[in-house]
């Protein structure tokens, strides 16, 4: 079935509520890096429920629609479908133990081009029982060979540079060979991830590491050296996913401060692979050291 971008463009998703337990939280942040060295105290309260903190990135995977990609109506190929940009705004911290619901919507279908894929941008505002507003996510899908269509173009963005020195944070934050198989229990059960076959059939040489997973390593590694452990000091945090990740890779998190925002990328280490860029935590006024 052919790519059906009226459908996808006027889709509709019903709220999603979720209630995030402790347990929840702790599997997150042990998913993302965070309590590598048990005895690291810092880190302990993100996996730990006494005195327990949640790790903002915790956010962009809390009451999200699932894959849609793989609805059948939609016409898309959901295994070949790539991350393509990620971003969480929030509002207020992110409540334990309490129901949350989200309101997902399509904002933007573009067309690449013949042979060069759409992109489908995706907006979730979270908010508590009361219909508080806690959090926004916005991501982007890739779909590739989807394009050609005929479709609107997106429109070029804000051009994104590093400053001109050398990074003013390193951190280099390691990944296991199971690392996935731990993230996808976060609900992303997207097979690619998983199964080797499946992941051949795509292009790929193994099971690779869920893009999220990638930008929750980003985000624990910019909290323990931006933030120095302090969650309440992130107020945005937004990415592009330039290439995917392995399990076993080492994820570096290079950081240059610029006043209330931090700009970082990331590479696969051993690899010598970019696989982060256009990354920019925001932080709140006066949070700059």
């Amino acid at each position: 079935m052919a790519f059906n971008h009226d459908v996808v463009a006027n889709l509709v998703f019903p709220p999603v509520t979720q209630t995030p337990s402790a347990r929840d939280c702790q599997l997150y942040a042990l998913s993302v890096g965070f309590g590598r060295d048990p005895t690291d105290r810092r880190d302990l309260p993100f996996v730990y429920e006494k005195h327990l903190r949640v790790a903002p990135t915790m956010a962009a995977v809390l009451c999200t629609p699932g894959h849609w990609v793989a609805d059948p109506k939609l016409g898309i190929d959901a295994d070949s479908v790539l991350h393509g940009e990620q971003s969480v705004r929030l509002h207020r911290a992110i409540p334990v133990g309490q129901p949350l619901t989200g309101h997902s919507r399509i904002v933007n279908v573009w067309d690449k081009g013949a042979g060069k894929g759409a992109l489908v941008e995706l907006e979730c505002q979270v908010s508590d029982a009361n219909g508080i507003p806690l959090w926004t996510v916005n991501r982007t899908a890739y779909l590739r060979g989807e394009g050609g269509y005929g479709g609107a173009v997106q429109p070029k963005g804000r051009p994104w540079t590093l400053p001109d020195r050398k990074a003013d944070m390193v951190c280099d934050i390691p990944t296991s060979g199971q690392q996935a198989l731990l993230y996808r229990l976060n609900g992303d059960l997207n097979p690619v991830h998983a199964d080797p076959d499946i992941a051949s059939a795509v292009g790929f040489p193994q099971p690779v590491l869920h893009g999220l997973c990638s930008y929750g390593i980003a985000g624990c590694a910019l909290l323990k050296t931006v933030c120095e452990h302090d969650e309440a000091r992130v107020r945005g945090l937004s990415v592009r996913f330039f290439a995917p990740a392995f399990p076993g890779d080492t994820i570096r998190t290079s950081i240059w401060r610029e006043g209330s925002r931090a700009l970082f990328t990331c590479t696969a280490l051993e690899r010598g692979v970019q696989i982060i860029t256009n990354g920019t935590m925001e932080l709140h006024e006066g949070a700059s050291t």
